[in-house]
């Protein structure tokens, strides 16, 4: 028996073609699409001991409206917890501070629902430490923020106790 080359043209070969394509091109789109809605952002948190008991805000997340109506604040959940201590979750309605010169300039001084999460500093010590944090907003985006913690007695100059910036 000869090998057909003509075998994807014929009718046997078609539905093998067509499931084959299909299945190539869901799997494609599903890929796509969890890489589009979920973003990842890398935070470095600076925390002074000071060898009392203490906790820092390590940040809080808000969800905003144009209109300035209250929105949910964002699901969070702690994926990677610090070695150290825990990281704890609350929900807290307190006003926030906008850009003026942005689209939610007349939503500056309102109430926002927010999602903050704060550590217990430790009392001694130094070094580093790490967490995750994934926040899901209403509308099923998510964004992964992985936190560098870096602690310390005395922190270098020009960082001060909860400072977070981007790394």
């Amino acid at each position: 028996m000869a090998f057909d080359t003509n075998r994807w043209a014929t009718r046997a070969g078609r539905p093998f073609a067509v499931a084959l394509v299909a299945v190539a091109v869901a799997g494609t789109c599903a890929i796509g699409a969890a890489r589009a809605d979920t973003d990842r952002i890398e935070k470095r948190l600076w925390v002074a001991v000071s060898g009392k008991a203490q906790t820092v805000v390590v940040d809080s997340f808000r969800e905003m409206r144009e209109d300035c109506s209250a929105a949910p604040a964002p699901a969070l959940a702690v994926t990677k917890q610090p070695k150290l201590a825990k990281l704890t979750v609350k929900t807290v309605t307190a006003p926030g501070t906008t850009d003026p010169t942005g689209p939610y300039a007349a939503c500056n001084g309102k109430k926002f629902n927010w999602s903050r999460v704060t550590w217990p500093v430790p009392t001694k010590g130094e070094g580093t430490d790490s967490a995750v944090i994934q926040a899901t907003e209403s509308s099923g985006d998510v964004t992964v923020y992985d936190f560098e913690i870096v602690y310390a007695k005395k922190l270098p100059a020009g960082k001060t106790s909860g400072l977070v910036e981007d790394r």
